[in-house]
């Protein structure tokens, strides 16, 4: 705030206070639907809007962002939670708070060691994946509230398979309430996107319940709120709990930061201003310790309401602000109208709120890449629904690095030719037009070179000398892909020479960065080549030309043209 309010144009402060109060009937309604995925009563996720939006429109620096509970952290808190609490109500509300002020010190700690790349740790097909499994899983979890079931336990599956087999004990009353809610918020979220259409059914709900005692039909409702402003907790965690809570918090925070940047990002590319990823760490640690002790839950930057702060106008952190404002009169003034709201438009509202994390769309888009995206996709998403939400996150971040290290250890490469009339050299397989010098191979490997593909390109060299067969007379490396390369690799490539050399042929280098280059220095490589390291690939071939018209030989040519 201190950043932004001293020099805050007066003249959008009507659309902002306007914007906070639209935005202000969403998460109302929303705060109260993740509260009941998270498993804590309506009123804990009213306080974590309360405080997340303000703490953060103190310290964060983008203009759009609504910090409150997300379907995924009320999910992952859950899941958390749930497994350690065994039940007990009591200990299951420490846990909570714990686990949210755990979230805020890891937050804190990835701002002071500069860890906002850290959102690109999972990579977009993987997390696209975790967050469709991650809709379908919440969504059958509503189911029971829509039919007037009891709820079923397990992974997606036996959710599902539990939903289908209770069919004939569903509650018409309550399934006309629920199928009427999700009518009604989806067709008002489609044909008019400006009006907060789950305020819209959550009024409607309530006043339904009232007018034709629903109650009596055996409709659950939410029942007594209790109001007021939250107050200070200093929650007690055994030390075998401890470790449970501090590692799921980790998780939960790693898909918080990637979907808080994501979507601080997409807002401030639209108004063309800039984010400081650091210092939104210290603003989301912040905002989860304030909620952690002031008896909230877990809060990140969610895409529904940022979107919606975004369109009903707001420009800078005062929406957000009149946004808590408004969520502190509802729980001081308000929570005892919503007694009488039927669980049933809860779960529609959920359901509504998480539906864009299925998206379709995307995996179709993956599909038509054709770089096997969708398939890790997918396999991230049936991870999700087998495994469990915390599990299905730990495969999906497993799985990441599986796809990076099969993509590194395996790195595309280039025979390079020169393109006819000029001194360029590119890929022979693209370039059907490049002609390869007679007696040279000239490789490039197209990616880092270490210990994981250093086999393989060696193997790939054996071939590619093998295929060329005499008189081949030497090899030139372009290294321009490979900034650096690791010890495995500097041993391989010592081994590489050695073979070459009882062939008849020398190797040589060019375009060699800096560290390569001291690498090479230090080992006593560079000592042992047949050559100089040259700046680029023209001067390796035109030394290479002249030696074999009968000029001084590569090997003992040491000139300052054409070499490093």
């Amino acid at each position: 705030m201190s950043d932004w309010l001293p020099d805050y144009p007066w003249k959008t402060a009507r659309g902002d206070v306007v914007a906070g109060i639209a935005v202000a009937g969403l998460l109302i309604p929303e705060g109260m639907a993740y509260a009941g995925i998270a498993g804590v009563p309506p009123q804990v996720g009213l306080y974590a809007a309360m405080l997340g939006m303000f703490v953060y429109a103190v310290f964060g620096t983008s203009r759009q962002l609504a910090v409150t509970s997300t379907s995924s952290s009320a999910a992952m808190l859950a899941a958390l939670v749930a497994p350690i609490a065994l039940s007990d109500s009591g200990r299951y509300m420490v846990l909570v708070s714990a686990a949210t002020i755990a979230a805020g010190v890891i937050f804190l700690v990835g701002g002071l060691l500069r860890l906002g790349a850290v959102s690109e740790f999972i990579s977009k097909p993987v997390l696209k994946g975790f967050v469709f499994g991650l809709g379908l899983t919440i969504m059958v979890k509503q189911a029971h509230k829509l039919m007037g079931i009891p709820g079923g336990k397990g992974n997606f599956f036996h959710q599902f398979w539990h939903v289908l087999t209770s069919l004939g004990d569903v509650n018409p009353w309550t399934l006309a309430v629920g199928v009427l809610a999700l009518v009604i918020v989806f067709l008002l979220g489609a044909l008019a996107p400006r009006v907060p259409s789950a305020l819209v059914v959550l009024v409607l709900g309530i006043l339904s319940a009232s007018w034709f005692g629903l109650e009596h039909h055996g409709v659950e409702v939410v029942g007594t709120i209790h109001a007021g402003m939250p107050s200070l907790t200093l929650p007690r965690v055994g030390e075998e709990d401890l470790a449970d809570v501090l590692m799921g918090a980790i998780g939960i925070v790693l898909v918080l930061v990637a979907e808080t940047l994501a979507a601080g990002r997409t807002f401030a590319a639209k108004h063309g201003y800039e984010i400081v990823p650091n210092q939104e760490l210290f603003a989301m640690g912040g905002a989860n310790l304030t909620s952690g002790f002031m008896g909230g839950m877990i809060v990140g930057g969610g895409m529904s309401g940022s979107a919606a702060n975004d369109a009903a106008g707001a420009r800078t952190q005062l929406s957000t602000v009149t946004a808590s404002l408004s969520v502190g009169l509802t729980l001081a003034f308000l929570l005892p109208l919503f007694r009488n709201l039927p669980e049933a438009v809860l779960g529609a509202i959920v359901i509504h709120a998480v539906a864009h994390l299925a998206d379709v769309g995307t995996l179709k888009y993956y599909a038509k890449l054709r770089t096997g995206s969708v398939w890790v996709a997918l396999v991230a998403l049936v991870g999700v629904l087998q495994m469990g939400i915390l599990k299905g996150l730990i495969f999906a971040v497993g799985l990441t690095l599986i796809a990076l290290m099969l993509r590194l250890s395996s790195p595309q490469d280039s025979v390079l030719g020169r393109l006819p009339g000029s001194e360029n050299f590119v890929d022979v397989a693209r370039h059907t037009e490049a002609e390869q010098i007679p007696g040279l191979l000239i490789f490039r490997p197209n990616g880092v070179l270490f210990f994981a593909n250093a086999n393989r390109i060696h193997s790939r060299l054996r071939e590619l000398v093998k295929a060329a067969g005499p008189p081949l007379r030497a090899v030139i490396i372009n290294l321009e892909a490979s900034p650096e390369i690791d010890v495995t690799c500097l041993e391989m490539l010592g081994q590489l020479r050695n073979e070459l050399r009882e062939s008849g042929i020398h190797l040589h280098f060019a375009r060699v960065a800096d560290p390569v280059r001291d690498l090479f220095e230090r080992s006593g490589f560079l000592e042992q080549l047949d050559g100089p390291l040259f700046r680029g690939v023209d001067s390796a071939v035109t030394v290479f030309l002249g030696a074999m018209r009968g000029g001084p030989a590569v090997s003992d040519l040491r000139l300052a043209v054409g070499h490093e």
